[in-house]
């Protein structure tokens, strides 16, 4: 029987397309449940450093009679998934920084994965800068609302014939930033509440980043 899932998870589910995924960090086991009950997944190998966590991801499993598709692993980042051991990697809910250095561990490990699925919480930038450095094409570069707040979620492909080369705007905004209408609204958002700030605290710090966006924003095609 599927669950329920959020606006995020059910972005990330949407970008998925059959084959073994890995679900790093995936706490109670929710998203790697719904892809095998939707049949987006073929096989989910479901990690997390917490074993708490990875016990109710386990009992998930069990309750509904697919722990033959959706297998547990105790461990950190990416240690317990061999190279190309899955089709694509799935990291969600952690900081940008954390990710960028799973993703990185991998590159000296030298690892490789068809695919990845990621949405960081802060810092998508590093991210970004990261799969430069494994050659992984961005193919989905895009922000969603959930909850009140703005997620990035981002997949990509690796290409033997690598020739992505981002430039420093769409490393810092996305990809896609110049016709993604939600990075217009979220921009324009963040414009008008540091506006506020700025009417009772003066901030060069803010009055560079307000300038900052606002050229950047000159770049969106509206």
């Amino acid at each position: 029987m599927p669950i329920r899932i959020d606006e995020r998870l059910t972005a990330i589910a949407n970008l998925i397309h059959g084959g073994a995924v890995a679900d790093i960090g995936c706490d109670h086991g929710k998203l790697g449940y719904y892809l095998v009950s939707t049949d987006r997944a073929d096989k989910v190998i479901a990690t997390d450093i917490s074993a708490p966590s990875l016990r109710k991801a386990s009992e998930l499993a069990f309750d509904n009679g697919v722990t033959e598709i959706m297998e547990t692993r105790l461990g950190d980042g990416l240690s317990p998934i061999k190279s190309e051991e899955v089709d694509t990697v799935v990291i969600a809910g952690l900081g940008g920084d954390v990710i960028a250095e799973i993703l990185k561990s991998a590159r000296l490990d030298a690892k490789k994965f068809k695919h990845f699925v990621l949405s960081p919480n802060t810092h998508p930038e590093k991210v970004r800068r990261e799969l430069k450095l494994m050659k992984h094409t961005i193919v989905t570069d895009l922000l969603t609302e959930c909850a009140g707040k703005y997620y990035t979620i981002i997949s990509t492909e690796l290409k033997v014939d690598y020739k992505d080369d981002l430039d420093d705007d769409e490393i810092l905004y996305g990809k896609f930033f110049r016709t993604d209408k939600v990075f217009l609204k979220r921009s324009l958002e963040e414009i008008a509440t540091m506006k506020n700030i700025l009417e009772t605290h003066q901030s060069a710090e803010l009055e560079g980043k307000i300038a900052r966006l606002e050229e950047v924003l000159k770049k969106v095609e509206k």
